[in-house]
C-alpha cells in the first residue's frame, strides 16, 4: 500500500502566527516544508522584497520536483490570490490529500503590531496597506473558496499565549468548537 502524500497549506494574513504555528504542526508531523518568504532571505538576507520574484520561481520549481517525488509537503500561504485554484485540484489529481489550517487574529491592526515585533526581532517587515489589503482578500479566500476545495479545513485562532482550534471540515460540512470566536470570524460574510 503507498504511503499517504499530503499537502498541508497554513495560511493566514501576514502576521496572522503562521510560520510559529508552522514550526509546532511539523514538529508533530514531519514532512517537506516551503516557505517562500525563507528563500527570499536566502536569496538576499538584506533585502527580501527584491528577491521575491525569484523566490516565487524558486517556490513553484521546488514544489513541482516534491510532488513529483510524491512527498508529503506543507507551504505557507497568505491565501490573498488565486493560484491554489489551480494547484489545489492537480494535487488531488496525483492523490494527494489536501489539508487547509487557517490562521487568524481578530483585525488587521493586531497583524499589523505583530509585524512590528517580528522586525524587532529581526523578522521581515510587511507594509501597513498590504496587510490590511491581504487581510481580508485572506479571510474572504479562505472561507468562500479554498475550505471547499481542501480535503480537511481547520480554523484556528491566535490568541496571546496559544493556538485555539474554533472548527474544523470538510468542505461545507464543519463542526464548530468555539462559538464566540467562530461567529467573530465569519461576522463580516
Amino acid at each position: 500500500m503507498a504511503e499517504k502524500k499530503e499537502l498541508v497549506i497554513i495560511g493566514g494574513p501576514n502576521g496572522s502566527g503562521k510560520t510559529t504555528f508552522t514550526h509546532s504542526y511539523l514538529a508533530m508531523h514531519p514532512m517537506v516544508c516551503l516557505n517562500a518568504d525563507d528563500i527570499a532571505k536566502e536569496l538576499n538576507p538584506e533585502d527580501m522584497g527584491k528577491a521575491s520574484v525569484s523566490a516565487g520561481k524558486v517556490f513553484f520549481t521546488q514544489l513541482k520536483e516534491y510532488k513529483k517525488k510524491g512527498l508529503s509537503i506543507l507551504i505557507e500561504s497568505t491565501l490573498s490570490g488565486s493560484y491554489l485554484n489551480k494547484m489545489i485540484p492537480e494535487f488531488h489529481k496525483d492523490g494527494y490529500e489536501v489539508i487547509l489550517v487557517y490562521v487568524f487574529l481578530y483585525s488587521p491592526n493586531v497583524c499589523i503590531e505583530r509585524i512590528k515585533e517580528r522586525v524587532l526581532k529581526g523578522g521581515h517587515h510587511v507594509p501597513d496597506k498590504d496587510v490590511v489589503r491581504r487581510y481580508y482578500r485572506s479571510k474572504e479566500n479562505f472561507w468562500l473558496n479554498y475550505k471547499n476545495l481542501a480535503d480537511k479545513w481547520f480554523l484556528v485562532y491566535n490568541s496571546e499565549n496559544k493556538f485555539i482550534e474554533i472548527a474544523l471540515g470538510i468542505k461545507n460540512q464543519f463542526y464548530i468548537k468555539n462559538k464566540d470566536y467562530f461567529y467573530k470570524f465569519v461576522e463580516q460574510f
